[in-house]
């Protein structure tokens, strides 16, 4: 088991420096460039990933819902995960709104569903 590790330790550095000169020789080949000096491009980069980010949290927030209640189920700690998923919930909120913002559009809190 060791020889084995030590194999793959060694096989892994040896192709370490050409899969970094192929994935740079990708992204230097790429079609289009991500940074034009197009305003509108980065700010679109930006917007997608605030997107993502958010649905991100909130997915992390229900999966964290669903262990704590699977350990408080089982008889185990469930503080950390309910917390933890209202804290990912709380900023998944707050990333959300600055998506909205970075949309352009007016942020409203109300009741009205």
């Amino acid at each position: 088991m060791k020889k084995l590790r030590e194999t793959i330790r060694h096989a892994a550095r040896s192709s370490a420096p050409i899969m970094a000169v192929l994935l740079f020789t990708n992204m230097l080949l790429a079609q289009g460039p991500i940074f034009t000096g197009d305003a509108s491009n980065l700010s679109n980069i930006i917007r997608e990933s605030l997107k993502l980010m958010a649905i991100i949290l909130f997915c992390l927030g229900a999966v964290g819902i669903a262990w704590a209640i699977y350990n408080k189920l089982t008889g185990k700690e469930w503080g950390n995960q309910a917390f933890g998923s209202i804290l990912s919930f709380a900023f998944g909120t707050i990333v959300a709104v600055f998506w909205q913002l970075a949309q352009g559009r007016a942020v409203g809190v109300d009741t009205n569903f």
